[in-house]
């Protein structure tokens, strides 16, 4: 039997559940409304209909985020799980400005120059040497001036620190309020997990080239990062 891929692990993960997906990031995520909020803030353009990319977007819950900022802006959400992209269509199914694309972002080409491209919670599943390779293509497919945001989770600069962010990620899931099933998918899914330091993962950006790269929040293990070209 043929050893299934990292990319098709995943999709079968984020497949299970879509539907419930948003409530259960909520539950499991304790400052997901920082997060987002500040990623949003973080999307700066001159540009009234920014060309804005969503990598790993499942519903479209952060793009949700900017398309408030920028209604009349066109989003491109790509993501591996049809499931997922059903949803985000619902949550969109009024507006004409918004295209989907099942794919693997490591593979997937973007074909085009974007304004914004941000993602949530997804580059942490892929191996580091794909992570900086990821970064590498963001940065071709930005516009000069352009900005990357990437919500994600980061490992422990050290042992003792990962512990304290495992411990207290744990003490504030409310899993209580999910059902049997629904703990089962999150847990399968955090199985898949795999961060890179937070000094490694600005280091990658700036040897890359991009400019002004900060984290401008961090919770723990989560964390916003910035780098403009």
């Amino acid at each position: 039997m043929e050893e299934k891929n990292l990319g098709e692990i995943l999709k079968e993960k984020f497949n299970q559940g879509a539907s419930s997906y948003d409530q259960q990031r909520k539950y499991v995520i304790p400052c997901l409304e920082d997060l987002y909020q500040i990623t949003s803030d973080l999307a700066s353009s001159p540009n009234p209909q920014p060309k804005i990319l969503d990598l790993g977007a499942g519903t479209g819950l952060l793009t949700s985020y900017l398309q408030k900022r920028y209604p009349e802006g066109y989003f491109t959400l790509l993501d591996l799980s049809e499931e997922m992209l059903e949803v985000a269509r619902s949550r969109f199914n009024k507006y004409s400005n918004f295209s989907y694309i099942v794919g693997d972002y490591l593979k997937h080409d973007f074909g085009e120059e974007f304004d914004i491209i941000i993602s949530s919670l997804s580059i942490h599943h892929l191996d580091h040497g794909d992570k900086k390779f990821l970064y590498q293509k963001i940065y071709h497919h930005l516009i000069p001036g352009g900005v990357f945001i990437n919500t994600d989770q980061v490992l422990g600069p050290y042992p003792h620190n990962e512990e304290e962010y495992q411990q207290n990620w744990m003490k504030k899931i409310t899993v209580n309020s999910l059902s049997k099933s629904e703990r089962k998918t999150i847990m399968d899914r955090m199985k898949l997990d795999n961060p890179a330091r937070l000094q490694d993962n600005l280091k990658w950006l700036e040897e890359i080239g991009y400019r002004d790269v900060d984290v401008y929040y961090k919770y723990y293990n989560f964390a916003v990062l910035y780098g403009r070209k």
